[in-house]
């Protein structure tokens, strides 16, 4: 019975299939900055306890700053997928370019948080030693963030039209580099000088400047120019103007949701190194969890845009309630990881420098998987229904929610860690989790969002 029901389901439109194919190489592609941090993080947790401490939270950091922008820019594969099924095929191109003169934009602000950077670190309180290891990765990370920024605006032409084999190959390619680098930059093999978590950061941008022109290059092609006039750069400010409006609410959702991580993490840091590297361990885990999901958001978007496009509403219904299935499926597998399997999880990690710390902290990450575990399980299926609702236009109220639920966690975890300490703290961002699933799950239950579009659409006769 279960059996007939998958392959039903899997043949079907907005099925298992078709969610699938577009998926699984955006799961890989959107999964890359998160891995290469993971990489990053892997290695420098060999090499020094301070350089590990300091790789996750000043990573963090740079993510909640960056992803503000990379959720606006993102969005472009909305506008790109409703075009792509109302077949408005020359409107693609420039609307790629439109999103790349917003990175470039971007990235001019991004860098002008370094001159800050020390003061944001000396006043989050962490040890000397540990604040100038998160200024040298913070500053770096931000220099190179228009290659990063850049890449995503190029993915969305592919992304959009569904051609996601594209993303995945030459992200992966950016995955290669990355690794090859931080393995020579970080402990000085093969003549090359050990820079430690310096090498780390500058080992992340080479891979995206590299997944960056590969991307230009095949988005530049002449096949392309003609179809999709991907050769029109010229800014369009008329454009930019409704690319800001929908998209800046889905970036300033996601730099929202990054700023809660953020803010726990730093918060935690405030109790001591030990209780920052049983956080940081069990993040880093997650984080390779939660990317796929991500990935699995871009992707009920994406098939929203098209349906929506061509008046289908309720077929955009439909991939809504595949991506939730398979995405409960997804994590309920890791959910019981999480649960019996927590000392394979730490494996990785104990041995080098950070051995000896993992073995006086191993009894407080195995009870911090525990609390992991319960909030992925709302964490995830968030996920799906703000993707869904914004897919469609409605991101003013995913970024209204957010900006209330992230006030209100700052300040609940700021006093569970003064009055109840770490698992007071963990205890919170349970609760956020799963204040944030029912929220937009509410509003998806609304259907308001079946009406919406974020492009001129005409009433099919």
């Amino acid at each position: 019975m279960i059996f007939k029901y998958i392959m039903r389901r899997w043949r079907a439109k907005a099925g298992y299939r078709e969610f699938f194919k577009i998926a699984l190489p955006l799961i890989i592609s959107t999964g890359a900055w998160a891995f290469q941090n993971f990489i990053d993080s892997f290695f420098l947790a060999w090499r020094s306890h301070d350089s590990y401490a300091a790789a996750f939270p000043a990573g963090l950091l740079n993510s909640s700053i960056v992803f503000i922008f990379q959720g606006t820019i993102a969005y472009i594969d909305v506008f790109v997928a409703q075009y792509n099924g109302k077949k408005e095929y020359k409107s693609i191109g420039p609307s790629v370019w439109q999103a790349i003169h917003f990175a470039a934009l971007s990235s001019v602000v991004i860098f002008s948080f370094t001159l800050f950077s020390s003061s944001i670190f000396n006043f989050i309180g962490h040890s000397k030693d540990i604040i100038q290891e998160e200024i040298k990765y913070f500053n770096i990370l931000c220099y190179g963030s228009f290659f990063y920024l850049g890449s995503y605006a190029l993915s969305g032409f592919y992304a959009g039209r569904e051609k996601t084999k594209t993303v995945l190959l030459v992200n992966l390619i950016g995955i290669f580099v990355n690794i090859i680098l931080d393995y020579l930059l970080i402990f000085g093999r093969f003549g090359f000088t050990a820079l430690g978590i310096e090498g780390a950061a500058l080992s992340t941008i080479i891979g995206f400047a590299i997944v960056f022109i590969v991307f230009l290059i095949l988005f530049s092609q002449k096949k392309n120019d003609s179809k999709f006039n991907a050769r029109q750069l010229k800014p369009n400010f008329k454009f930019l103007k409704r690319f800001i409006r929908f998209g800046l609410p889905s970036g300033v959702h996601i730099f929202l949701d990054m700023s809660v991580f953020t803010f726990f993490s730093l918060i935690v840091g405030t109790l001591g190194k030990l209780e920052l590297s049983a956080t940081n361990i069990v993040m880093n885990i997650y984080n390779l969890a939660y990317m796929p999901l991500v990935g699995c958001g871009i992707t009920t978007s994406i098939m929203i845009g098209n349906y929506l496009g061509r008046n289908k509403a309720s077929m955009a219904q439909k991939s809504v309630i595949t991506a939730a299935q398979i995405v409960f499926t997804f994590i309920l597998f890791t959910f019981l990881m999480f649960l019996f399997v927590p000392n394979l999880l730490i494996k990785p990690f104990a041995r080098g420098a950070e051995a000896l710390i993992i073995e006086q902290i191993r009894p407080t990450i195995i009870i911090l998987f525990r609390f992991i575990a319960a909030f992925s399980l709302f964490e995830s299926l968030s996920i799906i229904f703000s993707s869904a609702i914004k897919g469609a236009g409605d991101t003013k109220f995913v970024m209204k929610l957010l900006i209330i639920l992230f006030m209100t966690a700052s300040i609940a975890m700021y006093i569970a860690t003064k009055r109840f300490g770490l698992y007071g703290c963990w205890s919170v961002l349970v609760i956020y989790g799963i204040i944030l699933n029912v929220s937009c799950y509410m509003r998806y239950e609304s259907g308001k969002w079946k009406k919406m579009h974020i492009i001129e659409m005409k009433v099919e006769g």
